[in-house]
């Protein structure tokens, strides 16, 4: 199993454990710079949206647009390399 065999050499989980630590921490930045604001609608029943939900959703979308964003744009910046050689 891969996971166990990590386990038993752990410098090859260094670049997971990079990766994770560089979405959470684009998650921070995203979820610092999200709107709290909950419209009325929202925050009464059935919802019951609180500030801190809105901005953790906010937050996430933030991150899911700037990755997609990321994706597409290392999809293009392949795409031309194979071109130009």
């Amino acid at each position: 199993m891969p996971l166990i065999k990590s386990l038993g050499d752990p410098m090859s989980l260094v670049k997971t454990v990079v990766g994770v630590v560089l979405i959470g921490g684009l998650f921070f930045v995203a979820f610092s710079i999200a709107d709290a604001d909950v419209a009325p609608k929202y925050a009464a029943d059935p919802f019951n949206i609180t500030e801190t939900g809105a901005k953790t959703v906010g937050g996430v979308l933030i991150t899911v647009y700037v990755l997609f964003m990321a994706a597409i744009a290392g999809i293009v910046i392949t795409e031309i390399t194979k071109i130009v050689k």
